[in-house]
């Protein structure tokens, strides 16, 4: 209980100050977004989706958008998972306060929140990188890193690989097409 109501505490502030450090795109004249959301826009879509999980593929689907003012990247994933469904929803921003994008993840599978708030894009924008804090396969806390690859417009994948004792080790590939 008191975890989770750290993570909400944190989560709450985190928010405050992502609202009070971007830039509002309601009112008339308001200033342009910083060109760092734009980037967000390489996910806007709708996805099918082949997840590699634990030896088994199986299929679904992404639908992203932009919302909130253009600031946020909300993305909604639906599937399966052990043979059961699943449900996964994705909330991406921009604080410029810290010159990262920062965000949280939340799904069916039972997992608690993925949190992140140190993701960045590769120069040419081919690739997003953030570092998150977890729980591995085994129930106990993890780091994993979340990688992004956009390949051209129509393709793009999804890995996470868990960081643990210096070794990088893939846990899940989702290979992704644009629907037309």
């Amino acid at each position: 209980m008191q975890i989770a109501l750290l993570v909400g505490s944190l989560l709450s502030g985190f928010l405050v100050l992502r609202a009070a450090s971007s830039p509002k795109q309601e009112a008339p004249g308001a200033p342009a977004l910083p060109p760092e959301l734009k980037r967000l826009e390489a996910w806007v879509g709708t996805w099918d989706a082949e997840v590699s999980l634990m030896g088994q593929t199986t299929q679904g689907s992404e639908t992203c958008r932009m919302e909130c003012g253009e600031n946020w990247l909300i993305t909604e994933h639906t599937g399966s998972f052990m043979g059961m469904p699943f449900q996964g929803k994705g909330f991406t921003g921009y604080d410029a306060s810290k010159s990262a994008y920062s965000g949280v993840w939340i799904d069916s599978s039972g997992s608690p929140m993925s949190v992140f708030a140190n993701g960045q894009f590769s120069k040419d924008g081919k690739s997003f990188t953030a570092l998150v804090e977890g729980l591995g396969m085994d129930g106990k806390p993890a780091r994993f890193e979340y990688l992004s690859t956009f390949p051209d417009a129509r393709t793009r994948a999804f890995e996470i690989f868990q960081l643990d004792g210096g070794k990088k080790e893939l846990q899940m590939r989702i290979r992704y097409t644009r629907r037309s």
